[in-house]
């Protein structure tokens, strides 16, 4: 598995260096129009920036949402735990606060 994740990252790798190469040299000029007001950049940016800023952008807006749900779960875990605590239930073996069996795979591995 680890020789397919490699193999995965350097074709893209390859695929991303490939695409900068080819459009290095092309650039566009953004604007934005919002019927009430208006901006543009006072000079051209080029295509391969503005990709890597849109990636980034998203992969900011879906580790940000991502994390939201993480710490509702684990708000949810700890409230289930108090739960059993109070009724006197013990947690069933191996597992325990949220945290995975201590095998560092997680609590999926």
């Amino acid at each position: 598995m680890r020789w397919f994740k490699l193999g995965l990252f350097l074709g893209v790798a390859l695929t991303v260096t490939a695409f900068v190469v080819q459009n290095s040299s092309r650039s566009t000029e953004l604007s934005f129009d919002a019927y009430f007001a208006a901006w543009k950049l006072s000079s051209p940016i080029s295509v391969p920036a503005v990709m890597v800023f849109c990636f980034g952008s998203g992969a900011l807006a879906a580790w940000a949402v991502g994390l939201r749900a993480r710490v509702q779960l684990a708000r949810r875990v700890r409230q289930l735990e108090q739960e059993m605590a109070l009724r006197g239930m013990p947690p069933a073996s191996g597992e325990g606060s949220g945290a995975g069996s201590g095998d560092g795979k997680g609590g999926w591995g």
